[in-house]
């Protein structure tokens, strides 16, 4: 079974979505980030993919890569930031590897990049 972030690392109310919404933005190839500043000093993730990119089992399997990916780029990282993705047109049905690179290089672009965990690997 593939990992799914805790409760206490995913944003699942409305209200924390569009807190999160109303702070900074960074879009890159296809993919938005909106993120903010929390105190709870770990990352508190949301991924939203709109109606109108397709039917559920396109819209779930996009989610599903993207929180894939995050898993492996947020790994060795420790801030404390919410952060949501909201994926745009140009990522459905892109191959897995499109998906990846837009991943990382909007997170390269973030304030938090150079933030490493305590403890983990330089």
């Amino acid at each position: 079974m593939p990992y799914s972030y805790k409760k206490s690392e995913r944003l699942r109310k409305n209200n924390e979505f569009v807190s999160v919404i109303k702070a900074k933005r960074l879009s890159i190839d296809g993919l938005s980030l909106f993120y903010s500043g929390n105190e709870t000093g770990n990352f508190r993730i949301g991924i939203s993919v709109g109606k109108k990119l397709g039917n559920a089992v396109k819209r779930n399997r996009l989610r599903r890569q993207i929180r894939a990916c995050l898993m492996r780029a947020l790994k060795d990282r420790a801030a404390g930031y919410d952060l949501v993705f909201v994926a745009r047109r140009e990522l459905v049905g892109a191959p897995y590897d499109r998906i990846t690179k837009a991943v990382e290089k909007t997170l390269q672009r973030t304030a938090f990049r150079d933030q490493k965990a305590e403890g983990a690997a330089p």
